[in-house]
Order: C-alpha cells, then sequence, then structure tokens
C-alpha cells in the first residue's frame, strides 16, 4: 500500500467512526465493517515497518469486538428474571452500546494521531 492510499484510508474510517458515533454505534453490520477495516489498515502499517514509534502507536490500537456480549451480574440476572429479561437485555444493549462508542472513539482518535505524525515525516 502507497502513503496516498493509507491517507484515503484514514480519512475514510474516520468518516466511518463519525458517522457510527452519530448512530449511536446500533448497527451491527457497520462496526463489522469498521472493525475489519481497522485492522486491513493496522496490518498494513506493520508491513510498512515506518519506525519504532509509529509502530508502537500502531500496536496500541485496540481491535474492536463486533460480537462483544457483555457479563452480567447476579443483581442483573435476578433483576431480568423478576421483569421477564426486559431489564436483562436493556443492560446488556446498553453495555453493548458503551463498548462499541468508547473503542469506535478511541480508533478514530488513534488514527488522527498516526495520520498527522505521517504527514510530519
Amino acid at each position: 500500500m502507497r502513503i496516498d492510499d493509507l491517507f484515503k484510508q484514514f480519512t475514510d474510517i474516520k468518516f466511518q467512526a463519525d458517522k457510527l458515533l452519530k448512530s449511536d454505534a446500533a448497527d451491527y453490520a457497520a462496526v463489522s465493517r469498521f472493525a475489519k477495516q481497522s485492522e486491513e489498515i493496522r496490518h498494513s502499517l506493520i508491513k510498512m515497518q515506518l519506525n519504532d514509534e509509529l509502530l508502537s502507536l500502531v500496536h496500541d490500537i485496540h481491535e474492536i469486538d463486533p460480537d462483544y456480549l457483555p457479563k452480567c451480574s447476579f443483581g442483573v440476572k435476578f433483576l431480568g428474571l423478576i421483569t421477564f429479561g426486559v431489564s436483562k437485555r436493556r443492560h446488556i444493549l446498553k453495555k453493548r452500546k458503551d463498548y462499541f462508542l468508547f473503542h469506535l472513539r478511541n480508533t478514530r482518535d488513534q488514527y488522527i494521531y498516526l495520520n498527522l505524525l505521517l504527514k510530519e515525516i
């Protein structure tokens, strides 16, 4: 992959992250595509072997698990039993949403920083 292609990929992934953050990261397919594209960019950056500082930043980018399922405590399970599963479902959806939003923001910010560093080089 050339540097010009890499800058286009950075712009694209930033756009996708912003779009997902505005839609509250509820679309499973969109999060899966974002995670896949992020991994592809990460692997291509590792193959380029730019310098140690950039490689350490690339290794700090966490993989997003689109199949993330949070663990429920006993209290949440008990409350879910009383409410016929409604509160447990809400708890799981909220935790998944929080997980996706955190990792989307973090990944987007890391790619923006990498983009700035590459432009300086």
